[in-house]
């Protein structure tokens, strides 16, 4: 996704170079005020304004079809489904659906910028229909979506799931594991390592052992090679820093490892941001979060999309193995039912 910069006088002249540069598809990412140049700074307050645009990727368009949902799918589709949302304008002015997103867990600060890319793009007053509105607003959400490793198997690097206690590493390493080796038979090692404290996860010696992975206590290099390369560790508390430091440590003997961050996603946004913040210098190149099946308002995870440059790898449900494990998609952080 390239990002252009666009410098106007105004935001309708801003608009019309970009309509006419990047086309009718192109969204507004941000919009700046610059200083007045010159000596006009004596009597303007503001100068010219400097509004950066894109065009998102386009979905592959299937018609009636439903996206994929094997482990490897990379589509980026748009949310189709109109939420139930109120049928006049918010008291405070905004748009319905911006209003809708807040209440769904949408930061005010992330709902602030919406709202200013929004009025820049289409005017203060909401769209003619409600599902023109939902996909005015949909999109410019959907631009900053960051796309995570695709390729998962193949090189010879181990994954690592760090978090910290409860957020479900091990039962998202389980559900990963039966899926690669009974759907896309590969062949998968798994290391279960202590920490600071023993990794008393004897599930996942008891999968292992039902699909006849292999498994170790220890980590030692593999001697044949495997498709995938899965280590499970305990729990870190994200004030403990002596687990902390324990945890760099042990990460550090590992061989380039890709160390994915798991959070449970029923914890409130302050919560999931302060772990986060706690697991940010370990360097994961991707979140997996956890419990969606426990939560309603899985639009906050757009916090992450907005608020880090980590992007969101997997969604996993419930406790069943196996069980829903899914590649994440922008549109499976919208709603999944039309309600209506």
């Amino acid at each position: 996704m390239k990002l252009i910069a666009f410098v106007a006088k105004d935001a309708n002249a801003a608009l019309t170079q970009i309509h006419e540069e990047l086309g009718p598809e192109a969204v507004v990412v941000s919009v700046r005020k610059m200083p007045p140049d010159g000596i006009a700074r004596l009597w303007q307050r503001h100068g010219k304004i400097e509004v950066t645009a894109c065009v998102p990727e386009k979905a592959v368009e299937k018609k009636e079809e439903a996206p994929p949902r094997n482990e490897n799918s990379d589509v980026r589709y748009q949310p189709k489904i109109l939420p139930e949302m109120p049928t006049q304008k918010s008291a405070d002015g905004r748009w319905r659906t911006i209003s809708w997103l807040e209440s769904k867990g949408l930061l005010p600060m992330f709902v602030d910028q919406l709202e200013q890319k929004v009025h820049v793009l289409h005017g203060e007053n909401p769209l003619a229909t409600p599902e023109k509105e939902w996909a005015a607003v949909t999109d410019l959400v959907v631009c900053h979506w960051r796309e995570a490793r695709k390729e998962m198997i193949g090189t010879r690097r181990p994954h690592v799931f760090i978090g910290p206690a409860g957020s479900g590493k091990t039962t998202a390493l389980c559900k990963w594991m039966v899926a690669s080796v009974l759907v896309n038979e590969h062949s998968v090692r798994v290391w279960r390592l202590d920490g600071e404290t023993a990794n008393a996860s004897e599930i996942l010696s008891l999968h292992c052992e039902s699909l006849g992975v292999p498994t170790e206590r220890f980590w030692n290099e593999p001697i044949q090679n495997a498709d995938l390369l899965l280590v499970d560790l305990p729990g870190v508390e994200t004030h403990n820093p002596n687990a902390l430091a324990a945890l760099r440590e042990q990460l550090a003997l590992l061989p380039e490892p890709h160390i994915h961050l798991v959070l449970n996603a029923t914890c409130e946004s302050s919560i999931l941001f302060e772990q986060f913040h706690a697991f940010e210098s370990f360097a994961p190149e991707d979140i997996i979060f956890t419990h969606l099946d426990e939560e309603q308002r899985r639009v906050k995870l757009w916090n992450f999309v907005l608020g880090t440059n980590c992007p969101i790898s997997f969604l996993g449900t419930g406790q069943k193995i196996p069980g829903e494990f899914r590649r994440a998609e922008p549109a499976l952080l919208f709603p999944q039912k039309n309600r209506r």
